[in-house]
């Protein structure tokens, strides 16, 4: 396994790209330096992001902050993934692919959805499983490869 890049040659490889400097600057901070996750944001939820839009978004206090305080709840206690998962390797996700994957929303709660992979959004390997877009358009990370 090579070493992460520096910060400066992770910026480079993101401009590269066609990427704003603001925008690579703020996925490398948000996914730990990692180009590829970075990258993969930029293309994907963070398509429309611009550093104005952050700034005009207006934050509402939600109810339960509102509440006497109490003890955070534990994340811990529902693993995301078994002991003993890896992640699927994004060369054995070719379209036509039968996987079982996880949505955004679902994340956390163990909940998978099949179907056939019509194209792959992660360029690489990644740690929560690459991401997918399945024929019928719904996008998801990949949780296991269906025979």
């Amino acid at each position: 396994m090579s070493a992460p890049p520096r910060q400066d040659e992770a910026l480079s490889s993101l401009l590269s790209l066609g990427i704003d400097r603001q925008k690579a600057l703020f996925a490398l901070r948000e996914h730990g330096g990692e180009v590829e996750a970075a990258a993969d944001w930029c293309f994907t939820e963070g398509a429309d992001w611009t550093p104005s839009s952050l700034l005009n978004t207006s934050f509402s206090v939600p109810p339960t902050a509102r509440r006497s305080p109490s003890p955070p709840a534990s994340r811990t206690s529902t693993p995301q993934h078994p002991p003993n998962w890896r992640p699927t390797p994004h060369r054995l996700l070719q379209p036509g692919t039968r996987v079982s994957i996880t949505l955004k929303q679902d994340q956390g709660t163990g909940r998978t959805v099949q179907g056939t992979v019509a194209e792959r959004l992660t360029r690489g390997d990644h740690p929560r499983g690459v991401k997918v877009r399945l024929e019928d358009g719904r996008v998801g990370r990949v949780v296991s490869v269906l025979p």
